[in-house]
């Protein structure tokens, strides 16, 4: 199933994710990669990634200082350039920041795009 974002905000918004990928996270990095950043202006969609997952999760910030996100969540690092690296793995001058989950539904119904609205 596909995954995208619907900027719904009317300010700028940053999207990072973070998906299952053992190939390129399993062992130190749990299985789980994170990536950012996502760039939509408002009204933008944009389809970020492909999973068969049942569950990623996702953390978003707007040119104003709002975010979306989840402070019980799973806590991961992210920094403000574009990144890709595994759960967990953090390095200096990088921040934490809570998750949102993305729950598709199981089983994830192929080829669809479950879209999260990112709404004021």
């Amino acid at each position: 199933m596909w995954v995208a974002f619907q900027n719904g905000d009317n300010q700028h918004v940053w999207v990072a994710i973070m998906r299952s990928d053992d190939d390129a996270c399993g062992g130190e990095g749990g299985g789980w990669l994170t990536e950012g950043w996502w760039s939509l202006s408002p009204g933008e969609s944009k389809t970020a990634f492909w999973t068969t997952n049942q569950f990623s999760y996702f953390y978003a910030e707007s040119q104003d200082g709002g975010w979306w996100g989840d402070t019980a969540g799973p806590q991961t690092y992210v920094t403000d350039d574009v990144f890709d690296n595994c759960y967990a793995i953090g390095h200096s001058g990088w921040r934490l920041v809570g998750m949102a989950e993305i729950n598709v539904g199981w089983p994830p119904s192929a080829p669809f795009t479950h879209t999260i609205n990112l709404n004021p």
